[in-house]
């Protein structure tokens, strides 16, 4: 009886908090109507998860999720590489292709444990290559440029890359 009331509260939480969303009226430098009640929303909608993920947990016979576990993720590398790729998300416009993959790829590298700079270095050239070459040739894909600096060099990239007999 619980699991429903949690879900029909949590289902009823989201409408809540997208039709409240709707009504926002909120300025850049200010807080709108809609700010307190939804941010009370989404702490409820949180809580509401975990406590239907512990309620599941328990049915299952496993120990249910505790602080510990939580403190256990934010030391994780799984949190870490989520953060990586956030990152790189939100830098890719400003600074481009070719010097965010190969920036990230090594980034990855050294998070999955590898310690030799010249093989992260290599990996990072060879695969950002790769990928530049998959995408601008058969698949016709643009790519982010960046801009100022960071547009002239992938433009000078773009040009030695294009010297490369076959491509």
């Amino acid at each position: 009886m619980d699991l429903i009331f949690s879900v029909v509260l949590l289902v009823f939480s989201i409408y809540c908090f997208i039709y409240i969303g709707g009504a926002d009226n909120s300025t850049a430098t200010e807080l709108g109507a809609a700010f307190w009640p939804r941010l009370i929303l989404g702490i409820m909608i949180v809580l509401l998860v975990i406590s239907l993920v512990n309620m599941i947990r328990k049915k299952e016979g496993k120990t249910p999720v505790n602080g510990e576990a939580v403190a256990g993720f934010f030391k994780s590398k799984l949190l870490v590489g989520m953060i990586v790729c956030a990152v790189t998300a939100i830098i890719l416009p400003m600074v481009g292709f070719i010097p965010t993959s190969f920036l990230f790829l090594i980034a990855y590298g050294v998070l999955l444990g590898e310690k030799r700079p010249v093989v992260l270095i290599i990996t990072g050239v060879v695969a950002t290559l790769i990928l530049y070459i998959i995408f601008q040739g058969p698949l016709g894909i643009f790519l982010p440029r960046g801009s100022g600096f960071f547009r002239n060099f992938a433009l000078t990239m773009e040009n030695l890359i294009g010297m490369i007999p076959g491509l």
